[in-house]
């Protein structure tokens, strides 16, 4: 496949390496590609670049036959805070960008367009079961998860009315190397907890700031765009990108004592929460479907993180 990525950062790039390494051949689109980072994650030269703008639609369709792209993945936009803080942009970009996908997809006649979405798109208040299933209901609680909602139906509704094949992923919380230029809050604190294992410093974690997550590995969402793109007659069409876990902070404390045992680590404020955050999502479908069976547990993944981050230069 040649597959066309827009986004460059966390979860764009992740995608690209493991696309990459399955044989396929790919374009990183985005607004401004660090190639710095692009070399270290994707490799050096591995993947094309283009330097554009996703609302830029005449330049999107020219890298789609440039490129003789017949696959389209889309991970480019604002995140949580940085949409709450910039609503016009924030709303402007994560709309109206998933609309020229949708259509540069429509006008090029794709073989298949994968929309990242979130798992903050679930109305959690309304969740009775143990799990979190692809069909619970969806809602926009925050600006941010208004716009993947809104996404979300405009992937339907180019998929009835043109008949394009389309694939929605939903990711939980994302951390890894990452190149946090889009607002990923989960990204950053999980990079600041790792830097601080890195160097051996008192952990306080806040339960607030690390409240109860389903946090999801870069690497593990890259490998369930690969399967999404890959897949062959997908009956679902939107799958859980998860791990199955959620790790409030005493659960999260626990794990970096395992992977650090030196480290002195507490945990402070509140960890009662609302039961509705504690509840998994039910990856099942995406397994039987897609063949989507994370590789990073939460340990495992601390654990590549601070690897990935010492061979990059930190240290204590």
């Amino acid at each position: 496949m040649n597959i066309l990525i827009t986004g460059a950062g966390l979860i764009g790039a992740h995608a690209a390496r493991q696309m990459i390494d399955a044989g396929h051949k790919v374009v990183l689109f985005d607004l401004a590609p660090n190639r710095d980072y692009i070399g270290k994650v994707v490799g050096k030269d591995k993947a094309d670049v283009v330097a554009a703008n996703m609302l830029d639609l005449p330049a999107l369709l020219t890298a789609l036959e440039k490129f003789n792209v017949d696959t389209m993945v889309h991970t480019a936009g604002l995140i949580g805070g940085r949409v709450q803080e910039n609503s016009y942009t924030g709303a402007t970009n994560n709309i109206l960008g998933a609309i020229n996908i949708l259509e540069a997809a429509r006008l090029r006649k794709l073989r298949r367009v994968v929309y990242v979405s979130t798992f903050g798109v679930y109305e959690r208040g309304k969740i009775t079961d143990s799990v979190v299933k692809e069909s619970h209901p969806i809602g926009g609680h925050n600006l941010y998860a208004t716009t993947k909602v809104c996404s979300e139906h405009l992937v339907h509704a180019y998929a009835s009315m043109y008949n394009l094949d389309t694939i929605i992923i939903r990711p939980g919380g994302v951390f890894g190397r990452g190149f946090y230029v889009g607002g990923s809050t989960v990204g950053m604190v999980m990079r600041d907890l790792a830097l601080a294992m890195i160097k051996g410093e008192p952990i306080t974690i806040d339960a607030k700031t690390y409240g109860p997550n389903e946090y999801v590995y870069g690497k593990d969402v890259g490998l369930a765009l690969l399967l999404a793109c890959q897949a062959q007659n997908p009956k679902q069409r939107t799958y859980n990108a998860g791990t199955g876990a959620v790790h409030g902070a005493e659960e999260l404390a626990q794990v970096v004592r395992e992977v650090a045992p030196k480290l002195e680590v507490k945990v402070s404020g509140s960890t009662t929460a609302d039961k509705s955050r504690s509840i998994p999502m039910d990856i099942s479908v995406s397994k039987a479907e897609l063949g989507y069976t994370p590789k990073f547990p939460l340990k495992e993944a601390l654990r590549d993180y601070m690897d990935e981050l010492w061979n990059e230069g930190a240290r204590g």
